[in-house]
């Protein structure tokens, strides 16, 4: 394990940038869960120096490299990325003084391409393909770290510092903040924030739930749930689902994974800025979505029960997709429903 200092945000002044990572807000939501018994709160990554909860781990895979001695004063960052992950990195890189060449698939928002830039990186965009073929993100970012000097390819998914930093910071910082939470929902990419902030919460807290959100067209909700590979198909929500079980899920500490749908989720986005007031990602309707399912279809009474569920990025970053009428039209999204309700599975 590595044993690097996460930045904490005891002090109004900070050395760096990295020093005002983590500690963010949770607020309850009220009108989007009007329906349910349970209590539901929001954590606000987008609260983030740099906008999602991937900068708590940008700057500690960065350092668990350098302690690992993979990467060197000048060297070169290289990571396959959603986006978000990709910007921790770059901010991150911009303090040290490394650079960084992130790739990331074909259906990832321009915003996200457009920040990355502007953080100093260099971008590559690759086909949305899976994971076996040469053109995959993933495998891109392997073959450029592979060929240029002193460079380090951080690989977020099975690098397992990125669910270590979550037991050792995000974990004991919800306990601070929520002492008595009883279930837990995040979305499923890489699996670091679920698992190493359940592994945590499960280890202080008996009892608690760690419930994951998947997208349909991701291959995790059937790997948990009944074993199998199934082929991945496409889904428009950004930065949760995965075309192959990554090494920081470990589906022992997961109690149960819900499955979601394109509609419902930007939906929901949508209805969490209107009538909660949060301009958040798509990925955050997504958890709503699923955490309230589970709330209802669930075996257990959770009347007055708080259920916490983690917003992992801003809404900033799809204006022109959840946000845009025209996009959304285009792409047979928009709601009929005026609530974006939640769809039964």
């Amino acid at each position: 394990m590595t044993h690097a200092t996460a930045p904490e945000r005891h002090s109004a002044v900070h050395d760096t940038v990295l020093g005002a990572i983590g500690n963010t807000p949770i607020v309850r939501l009220n009108r989007v869960t009007e329906d349910v018994d349970a209590e539901v709160y929001a954590k606000l990554e987008f609260t983030n120096p740099a906008g999602s909860v991937k900068d708590r781990i940008g700057f500690w895979l960065i350092e668990d490299a350098e302690r690992r001695g993979v990467l060197r004063p000048g060297g070169l960052v290289v990571e396959g990325t959603g986006g978000n992950t990709g910007i921790g990195l770059a901010m991150a890189a911009a303090v040290k003084g490394y650079q960084c060449v992130c790739t990331v698939p074909d259906k990832m928002s321009e915003g996200k391409i457009k920040t990355l830039r502007a953080f100093g990186a260099e971008v590559v965009v690759t086909p949305t393909v899976p994971p076996e073929d040469s053109r995959n993100y993933c495998n891109e970012a392997r073959r450029i770290a592979a060929r240029e000097p002193n460079a380090v390819y951080i690989d977020q998914y099975n690098n397992l510092a990125n669910r270590e930093y979550h037991y050792l910071h995000t974990g004991p910082e919800i306990a601070r903040q929520l002492p008595d939470v009883d279930v837990l929902v995040a979305g499923l990419g890489t699996g670091g924030t679920l698992c190493g902030t359940g592994k945590f919460l499960k280890e202080h807290r008996p009892g608690l739930r760690v419930i994951g959100v998947d997208p349909v067209g991701s291959i995790l909700y059937d790997a948990y749930k009944h074993g199998r590979r199934v082929p991945p198909a496409p889904y428009l929500i950004e930065g949760i689902g995965k075309d192959c079980v990554p090494a920081n899920i470990d589906f022992d500490l997961i109690d149960d994974v819900v499955q979601v749908a394109d509609r419902e989720s930007f939906a929901m986005t949508r209805r969490i800025l209107k009538q909660e007031g949060i301009f958040a990602g798509v990925s955050s309707g997504s958890v709503t979505v699923g955490a309230l399912r589970w709330i209802v279809e669930g075996d257990s009474d959770l009347a007055g029960k708080k259920v916490l569920v983690i917003f992992p990025d801003s809404g900033s970053r799809y204006v022109s997709k959840v946000y845009d009428d025209e996009w959304m039209s285009a792409n047979g999204l928009l709601d009929d429903e005026p609530n974006g309700g939640v769809a039964r599975s």
